[in-house]
């Protein structure tokens, strides 16, 4: 790494930690309900998260935090309410959306050299 690559590294990693604008997406999450048959999964969340905030979401297994993410994501809908990415509804899969699996998961269909590239591709097909 070069004296100009370091500096602006570090640069970056103060953008982040003051909480700059510049890093990050706003998210607002508002009167969020998602429910699956008769099982309602989030009950009308409220949630703002600036640009440039670190946030965790933490709870007991089955209280909707994967469905949350998976939300913001756009891979699931709504059943009322809005996810809002800088000032933008999702209403679908962007392509700038990335998953990274809890588990080590391989597409079979794939060579390993494939599924090592996927994330630098942004394609999962």
């Amino acid at each position: 790494m070069t004296m100009d690559q370091a500096l602006a590294e570090a640069d970056r990693i103060e953008q982040i930690a003051a909480g700059s604008p510049s890093c990050g997406v706003d998210i607002r999450i508002s009167r969020l309900r998602k429910s699956f048959g008769e099982t309602e999964v989030l009950h009308g969340l409220d949630l703002t998260i600036a640009a440039g905030e670190f946030v965790a979401v933490v709870g007991r297994s089955g209280c909707g935090k994967s469905t949350l993410l998976r939300l913001l994501a756009g891979l699931e809908q709504p059943t009322e309410g809005f996810v809002l990415v800088d000032g933008r509804p999702v209403d679908q899969v962007s392509a700038t959306t990335r998953v990274m699996f809890q588990d080590a998961r391989l597409l079979p269909w794939r060579r390993v050299l494939e599924n090592v590239g996927i994330g630098q591709q942004g394609d999962w097909r």
